[in-house]
């Protein structure tokens, strides 16, 4: 019989690291930077968490605003409470109005990745629907503008996806994951990455959070158990709010054809390709990503530098 390894040692919290009580969720963010505020959301792999998603654009975007990086419920250092009845992403979705309203931030633009850039434009939809549309029950976001990455019209490619989320636990078993996320052979092939990864799946909690995922009560859905189900694409159409898409330019997830769908959808939407990035551009190339960010953002509010 082989022993399991030993689980490793909890990751060293980041010096922007703060918590707050976001509606009754313990919410850790990294706070950095003044000015107008910036909130980044990460994705929705196992081992996502703030300080790894963001921590090489952090630096560069809180130079003009003041950022707020958060790690969304269940997920890097906040609370591990998952929601059976209402669905997790509303869950996150009421999680991030009451952290905002905690901190007194509105207007926000809102940078998203993958899981949560889908999340994003789906609020700022819903928020341009028509009262009495259905998921207008959820709390709005003051939303000023969006960056979603990492997302097309269609779901992401169902093999990746399947990699992402038929994780066991293991350190090896995360491994195939890094090849979905990155394209970079210094991040696809980084053991000492990949083990940053592996600590925040094994933050206790975390792990049996997103597994539970996949359970559904035999009482629904006629008794059969379904995984990995996707659902439709919505119409963006709606969104009023000024939107920017980024995508790596070798994103195994997202296929350019759906990504240029989306944008055709969404009003004056721009777009940004990032070369020799894969699904995290934001990780892999995070000066090109925040000065992506940064452009975007300057031309529908200008702010002013701090020196």
């Amino acid at each position: 019989m082989v022993a399991a390894a030993a689980a490793p040692d909890e990751p060293e919290p980041s010096p922007y690291s703060r918590y707050v009580d976001a509606g009754g969720i313990r919410t850790h963010l990294l706070d950095a930077g003044a000015g107008p505020a910036l909130l980044l959301l990460h994705g929705g792999e196992y081992g996502a968490a703030a300080e790894l998603t963001w921590e090489g654009c952090l630096p560069l975007l809180a130079e003009r605003y003041r950022v707020l990086a958060v790690d969304l419920v269940g997920y890097g250092r906040s609370a591990k409470l998952r929601d059976f009845a209402g669905g997790q992403r509303r869950l996150m979705i009421r999680q991030v109005a009451a952290l905002l309203a905690a901190l007194e931030v509105e207007p926000v633009a809102v940078v998203g990745t993958s899981l949560s850039a889908r999340m994003v434009l789906d609020t700022a939809a819903r928020s341009a629907a028509a009262p009495g549309t259905p998921d207008r029950a959820d709390p709005p976001w003051p939303l000023r503008a969006v960056v979603a990455a990492g997302i097309g019209l269609a779901p992401p490619d169902a093999a990746g996806r399947r990699v992402l989320e038929d994780f066991d636990g293991t350190l090896d078993g995360l491994r195939p994951s890094m090849a979905v996320l990155f394209h970079d052979p210094a991040w696809r092939d980084s053991e000492a990455y990949l083990r940053r990864r592996y600590a925040f799946t094994a933050i206790p909690g975390a792990w049996e959070t997103a597994a539970a995922a996949n359970l559904r009560s035999p009482v629904r859905a006629g008794g059969e158990r379904r995984t990995h189900v996707q659902a439709p694409p919505r119409d963006y159409g709606g969104i009023s709010v000024p939107v920017a898409l980024i995508r790596g330019e070798h994103d195994r997830l997202v296929p350019d054809d759906t990504w240029r769908a989306l944008a055709a959808q969404i009003p004056g939407a721009r777009t940004t390709t990032i070369a020799g990035a894969g699904h995290y551009p934001q990780i892999e190339r995070p000066a090109e990503f925040a000065a992506a960010v940064l452009e975007f953002l300057a031309e529908i509010a200008p702010v002013e530098v701090r020196r």
